[in-house]
């Protein structure tokens, strides 16, 4: 059994998350997050380029962490983000101007042992970006950027039977 495959063995074990799978050298699933009300993408990479030796309690222990945070230290880490970024960035960059702490969307997670980083879309004010949020293992805020969208369309689904038969519908046309 690869290391990956181990991997998503342990974390479909915890039930962590939803439609566990590897995938490219590390394992993706879905769950809802209360903190933030939202149904998300979860990434967890044991980054086995950098780091041979995966540590499988820790990359479950920090999953396990984040997705079991409170609402209220999540709406303080948005104002901590939205802070962070008003004052970066000036109002001639934004598209609209508008609460950050409200046009802010988490859209999905990559949990590392050690990190977490955090993509959000926020429609109004970045429509072609991504804000992204890097979190320690405590889950306090460490970095922030704002990325340009690479302009490839993401599509998601629930299952790999809708992927498949998305894919054969688009192949019969």
């Amino acid at each position: 059994m690869t290391q990956i495959a181990h991997l998503r063995d342990a974390i479909a074990a915890s039930q962590l998350l939803n439609d566990v799978q590897a995938d490219d050298g590390f394992v993706v699933g879905s769950v809802r997050f209360q903190a933030a009300g939202a149904d998300i993408h979860v990434n967890v990479d044991p980054e086995l380029a950098d780091n041979p030796e995966m540590d499988v309690e820790a990359l479950i222990a920090n999953t396990q962490r984040f997705l079991a945070m409170p609402a209220d230290q999540w709406k303080e880490l948005i104002n901590d983000i939205a802070v962070e970024v008003e004052e970066a960035v000036e109002e001639d960059e934004v598209e609209e101007l508008t609460d950050l702490r409200d046009d802010l969307s988490l859209h999905s997670v990559a949990v590392f042992a050690d990190a977490v980083l955090l993509s959000f879309v926020a429609p109004k004010q970045f429509p072609h970006c991504w804000v992204r949020a890097q979190l320690c293992e405590e889950l306090a805020l460490e970095d922030i950027s704002i990325d340009e969208n690479d302009g490839v369309e993401t599509i998601e689904f629930k299952s790999l039977d809708d992927l498949l038969d998305n894919l054969s519908a688009n192949n019969d046309k």
